[in-house]
């Protein structure tokens, strides 16, 4: 009996390790910065012109847009915390969300890293708070 417990352990401990070896790298991709918020229409877009493609959407900044190539790529976006911007503590409890790259955040008036539209700000932090420091990640 104490073999077969044995056996148990090391190959849950192997399972667990080769998990968290294939998810590392993973964790290891996040960047961080800034995210603001427009408002709609959300239309027209750099990437898709007239053709809507909902709310959870987001400009990038030129760094991110790479002349277009993030155009149809998902990030996910976690609130961090506030700026001293606005409000101190403007994370909401869920804290991520995930959004497309429809547009280019214009460089001459891009505030953030991304440019979330109003709603997919409104579900990670509050809008008033107008910036907050955020993760990403390309998923």
């Amino acid at each position: 009996m104490a073999s077969v417990f044995k056996n148990f352990i090391a190959s849950s401990v192997m399972t667990l390790l080769c998990f968290s070896l294939y998810f590392y790298p993973f964790a290891l991709a996040q960047d961080s910065g800034t995210a603001t918020f427009y408002t709609p229409p959300y239309v027209p877009s750099k990437c898709y012109g007239y053709e809507d493609q909902g709310v959870m959407i987001a400009a990038a900044s030129e760094g991110i847009f790479n002349n277009g190539e993030a155009c149809g790529r998902y990030y996910q976006v976690t609130c961090v915390s506030g700026t001293n911007e606005g409000i101190p503590f403007p994370c909401l409890d869920n804290g991520s969300v995930v959004v497309m790259i429809t547009d280019l955040c214009p460089p001459d008036s891009c505030r953030g890293t991304i440019d979330l539209s109003k709603e997919a700000f409104a579900s990670i932090a509050d809008p008033n708070s107008g910036v907050i420091n955020i993760s990403y990640q390309q998923i």
